[in-house]
């Protein structure tokens, strides 16, 4: 399946099929039904194609969209966890505290957002350096 937009290669239009010189003219709604026919499948396939596509678009925006509404509460309470149990909440003063957790809690969810948008990338990388890795031996027997 190719990503790149469909694009009709044709000087003529979609619906057109020119009638032959010599072709009766049973001959020529036999071949202009086979063509249109074809023509339809192929942008049945292109609707089908894109629809698959935007389908998968959507299911990532969810996704983020999910991330990013738990994400910024955990890193939120994660940085109040971190401040109390290093011992700052005792003598620092309420609108310190406050500012810190609203910066994790806001800088948290872009943050894990790019973490999940490396993680793919990161672990076809390493899955492909394991395969050459692992052929390598073959390579040099050759």
């Amino acid at each position: 399946m190719s990503l790149e937009p469909f694009a009709y290669k044709s000087d003529a239009h979609l619906t057109e099929v020119p009638r032959e010189p010599d072709e009766s003219l049973h001959e020529y709604l036999v071949r202009a039904n086979r063509t249109l026919v074809g023509r339809v499948r192929m942008l049945s396939r292109a609707r089908d194609e894109s629809d698959y596509i935007q389908a998968g678009e959507h299911a990532r925006w969810r996704i983020d969209r999910m991330l990013l509404t738990l994400a910024g509460p955990l890193i939120g309470t994660a940085a109040y966890v971190g401040l109390v149990r290093s011992g700052l909440t005792e003598f620092a003063r309420f609108e310190f505290i406050a500012g810190v957790i609203a910066v994790a809690g806001i800088s948290g969810g872009p943050f894990v957002l790019a973490f999940t948008t490396l993680g793919p990338k990161v672990t076809n990388w390493l899955l492909s350096h394991r395969s050459r890795c692992a052929m390598l031996p073959t390579r040099r027997r050759r």
